[in-house]
């Protein structure tokens, strides 16, 4: 197909500061044939304000308030731009990162007949775009397996989809409200074949590090991020089950043993429940000692929300056979 249309899909909420930089690094793209369809979720400050101005600089630009059927925030709204969408190839972009100028047309050219996406790498720079390191992106194993093990670090924008590859499929989890993209991903990617996708460890975008938000997000123990976490851990471990794969399985099994105490420790007996549920089905037919040793100790904590760093430690160091 010549000169195929791209739909890059945006959410945005409050970013009237970074939008900008954003969208102009749109316009300046060597390849021309795309739509970029924002989707505000109720912003308050003067996001909406930027977004007429782009829409009426450019027909291109395309921006619409998330209706209420969707759920609040990323999700929803790019789940709602991609109904809207008309491109032959798809590409979620973030708000405050910014493309450069051969981002779309170097993914365009490095797709064959049977590639369903290909992946860019990037820069790593501060709020103002500088200091970039580049994020280097080498296959190991398999693209589950590194990227789940975070041996490939990249982001939703880095990808360019077929449209057709993700018809039919479940897209952004709207209950999830952490860990979005590797929900998605870890589905996306299960088992496919090598042939199906192409890596290029080019960056070809800037990805902006809030550092202050994150520093102090990683401080709180927040719920609803850690029962998001939890379900995403929980879904990997069936997966890595089915591949047989024990690098895998033993990395997100100490994941959830370390979530399940940090989770009593914070009163949060839903998640400890929910981890400790899913660990005992997981082992019950392989490990036998360690299961009967999960199930004492295990609802004795639950009972009085309270571990032992002993126990913690142990449980880590099993040789979990799968």
């Amino acid at each position: 197909m010549e000169n195929p249309l791209i739909s890059i899909i945006i959410p945005t909420y409050n970013r009237a500061n970074l939008i900008g930089f954003t969208l102009d690094s749109i316009l300046n793209q060597t390849y021309g044939n795309w739509e970029c369809i924002i989707i505000n979720d109720n912003s308050t400050d003067n996001t909406v304000k930027i977004l007429d101005q782009y829409v009426k600089k450019d027909l291109r630009f395309k921006y619409y308030n998330c209706p209420e059927t969707y759920s609040k925030g990323g999700n929803g709204a790019r789940n709602y731009g991609f109904t809207l969408s008309k491109g032959y190839y798809i590409n979620w972009f973030d708000d405050d990162d910014v493309m450069l100028n051969n981002f779309l047309m170097t993914m365009i050219e490095n797709f064959a007949c049977n590639t369903c996406f290909v992946i860019g790498s990037h820069y790593l720079t501060d709020i103002n775009l500088d200091n970039k390191i580049i994020e280097e992106l080498k296959q190991e194993t398999f693209l589950f397996k590194d990227y789940l093990l975070w041996k490939m670090k990249f982001i939703t924008g880095s990808i360019l989809f077929k449209k057709e590859f993700l018809l039919n499929k479940s897209l952004f989890n709207e209950k999830i409200v952490r860990g979005q993209e590797t929900e998605l991903f870890s589905r996306l990617f299960f088992k496919i074949p090598n042939h199906s996708y192409k890596i290029l460890n080019t960056p070809l975008f800037l990805y902006r590090q809030h550092d202050k938000s994150k520093s102090s997000n990683n401080l709180k123990y927040i719920k609803s991020f850690k029962e998001s976490q939890s379900y995403i851990a929980v879904e990997i471990l069936k997966k890595s089950i089915q591949l047989r794969d024990l690098e895998l399985f033993t990395s997100y099994y100490i994941n959830l043993i370390d979530s399940f105490f940090r989770s009593l420790e914070n009163n949060h007996r839903k998640n400890a429940k929910f981890i400790f549920n899913n660990l005992i089905s997981f082992l019950k037919f392989k490990n036998r000692i360690t299961v009967i040793e999960l199930i004492l100790l295990g609802n004795i904590f639950l009972l009085f929300s309270r571990g032992a760093y002993k126990v913690e430690k142990r449980w880590k160091s099993i040789k979990v056979k799968i």
